[in-house]
């Protein structure tokens, strides 16, 4: 079974919350994925995959190393962001993010043309790298773009060529470093692709349950 950290070590948003997660909590468990809620660092180590969803208290370069020991380890860690670097989340997000080469922009991406329900914050794409056939499409809504500063760093999931960040940004939204050992470090523009409301439209089940087991 596929151990899974859902942190709580940074003022995260909880997985346990029903209104927003049950559905995630659900298909994971469906999967054969064991998702804890945990709140201190030095536990992470006992997990297969550590996820920070929505961080907003900054970490630490004591935590940074430890974090960065654990993917050379061949660990899987996702960071997942918000648009308007709302709360500082961009800024949060990067003192972790940076270490592997990737910046959150903290910019916000519209699309007129493929969006779910005519809403353009809302934004719908098929282009997707690096994942698996059953990742077709999904819906990133309210995301922000990201930067690669490394070779080993690889795009997951680019806006369409409609997209547009205000910043003037590329549409790359969800990215990850590859270590040597295997270890992944994913980083992603926005944190409620798999909330309640998002998860069942898409592929994005496929896309979330991907990201849980990578």
């Amino acid at each position: 079974m596929r151990k899974v950290a859902w942190s709580l070590a940074h003022q995260e948003f909880i997985i346990s919350d029903h209104y927003y997660f049950s559905k995630l909590q659900k298909y994971a468990k469906e999967a054969g994925i064991q998702i804890d809620e945990v709140d201190e660092v030095e536990r992470f180590g006992n997990y297969d995959t550590i996820i920070f969803n929505y961080p907003e208290i900054p970490f630490k370069p004591e935590e940074v190393d430890f974090i960065e020991e654990l993917v050379k380890k061949g660990k899987t860690v996702g960071i997942f962001g918000y648009y308007k670097n709302e709360d500082r989340i961009a800024d949060t997000c990067n003192t972790l993010s940076e270490r592997f080469g990737i910046h959150f922009n903290g910019d916000i991406v519209v699309d007129n043309v493929n969006n779910y329900e005519n809403d353009n914050l809302l934004i719908v794409t098929g282009d997707t790298y690096n994942l698996p056939d059953t990742v077709g499409k999904v819906m990133l809504a309210c995301t922000d773009t990201l930067v690669t500063r490394k070779p080993e760093v690889r795009p997951l999931i680019h806006g369409e060529s409609t997209a547009e960040s205000q910043q003037g940004n590329d549409i790359l939204l969800f990215a990850e470093y590859v270590d040597p050992s295997g270890g992944k470090f994913i980083a992603g523009g926005t944190c409620v692709f798999w909330d309640n409301y998002s998860i069942d439209l898409y592929n994005n089940r496929e896309f979330s349950l991907n990201l849980l087991t990578r």
